[in-house]
């Protein structure tokens, strides 16, 4: 085999995020960006940093979804 080709290096291993499991909120208005501002703050408490990007992007996208005029 050719020197330049051997892997010379393991592949990294990378676990799941956890996932955070909430009830039904029968009867109630649900705002997806007061879902995610939850979602941040629990993720900060628990010092999750991958989970607080991932509710940062949530929030983004929730955002993005309102309507909006670019360029005032």
């Amino acid at each position: 085999m050719l020197p330049f080709l051997k892997n010379n290096k393991e592949a990294a291993a990378s676990s799941p995020v956890e996932t955070i499991k909430r009830d039904r909120d029968e009867g109630k208005d649900i705002d997806g960006l007061e879902l995610a501002a939850e979602d941040l703050c629990v993720a900060i408490e628990k010092k999750d940093y991958r989970a607080a990007a991932q509710a940062l992007k949530a929030a983004f996208e929730i955002m993005e979804l309102e309507p909006h005029e670019e360029g005032l």
